[in-house]
């Protein structure tokens, strides 16, 4: 009886493995930036707001080859091809998944910061470069290949993001394709502008793998349009744009273009009109939805919004992001 209870786990466990979740046909996704290791509260939210795909962010690759949380900068989640964060993000992670699409968001540094993720996966898809405590290239043994094992065995992610925001090197991040592909993982890519990095990536990658573009259209990317942006790559892929809510560093009021819900449906109408195929947008992050309600924007800023709970907020962004779709 152990014995075939053992089998069936197996088999299950494989069966999850190699399942690739698609994208939904109408993808409302949000990024889960302070959801580390997070609360089940938190996740409870989220999980019946109806997001259909939550990006877990922000995961950055250190030099000593292992993967931290943007929230937690003091304790890797992985060493040495293994998982050694926190077990109860796995189970809310877990809970996410049974209704959503779970991606990863691999961050890079902005100008004139210490090296981190892109500047490392740059340099070790070289196999004969030699980094202490790092095997490098991007074979079954790799550390860039168990990183991405372990996201997909253990968390469950389904796809990584690339949000490489400065290293712009086109031969790794197509490798780190090749990786998602073996995994039978998706990989995404998180854009704020047009340049030729982003045209090779789309040009030279399988749409099947690389399968959706999730388009910045704040801070940096606050000219950036969708339909635009679809046009001038060449891309097959859907385009989604991502708005940033209000209550983004801590402030009730207008913030590197961050948006009130009123805003964020008249941006889709407009995004819409030109874009008539736009099927999905997202919202960044689950952190400032949270502060907007921390700082009681709906009292000291009617203006904001009106939300003055992280539910009703979270139902009134999913509502915006859905407007015309």
């Amino acid at each position: 009886m152990k014995v075939l209870l053992l089998l069936a786990y197996l088999t299950a466990f494989s069966l999850f493995c190699a399942a690739q979740a698609p994208l939904p046909e109408k993808n409302l996704s949000i990024f889960g930036r302070g959801m580390y290791p997070g609360d089940d509260s938190t996740y409870a939210l989220l999980q019946d707001a109806g997001f259909n795909t939550v990006l877990l962010s922000s995961f950055y690759i250190h030099g000593d080859g292992d993967l931290y949380s943007g929230d937690d900068n003091k304790h890797p989640v992985i060493h040495d091809g293994k998982w050694v964060g926190d077990t109860a993000y796995l189970r809310r992670v877990a809970a996410l998944k049974k209704t959503a699409r779970i991606e990863i968001l691999l961050e890079g540094r902005w100008y004139n910061q210490p090296p981190n993720t892109f500047d490392f996966i740059r340099d070790w898809v070289d196999a004969t470069k030699q980094v202490p405590g790092v095997v490098t290239g991007t074979g079954n043994n790799s550390t860039l290949f168990k990183i991405c094992q372990v996201l997909k065995e253990v968390v469950g992610a389904d796809a990584f993001c690339i949000d490489d925001e400065s290293v712009y090197d086109t031969h790794s991040v197509i490798e780190m394709g090749k990786i998602a592909a073996r995994l039978k993982m998706h990989m995404t890519l998180c854009p704020f502008r047009v340049n030729d990095f982003w045209k090779t990536v789309v040009k030279d990658t399988d749409p099947k793998i690389v399968d959706a573009i999730y388009l910045q259209c704040y801070d940096g990317g606050t000219r950036a349009n969708p339909g635009t942006w679809k046009a001038a790559t060449g891309a097959v892929q859907p385009v989604y744009p991502i708005f940033m809510c209000r209550g983004a560093f801590s402030t009730c009021e207008s913030s590197h273009n961050s948006k009130t819900v009123t805003e964020i449906k008249d941006e889709m109408i407009r995004f819409k009109a030109g874009y008539p195929e736009m099927s999905g947008a997202s919202i960044w992050q689950m952190a400032d939805v949270k502060s907007f309600v921390i700082n009681n924007c709906a009292v000291t800023n009617p203006a904001s919004g009106s939300a003055t709970t992280v539910k009703e907020f979270l139902a009134q962004i999913k509502e915006s992001l859905s407007t015309g779709l």
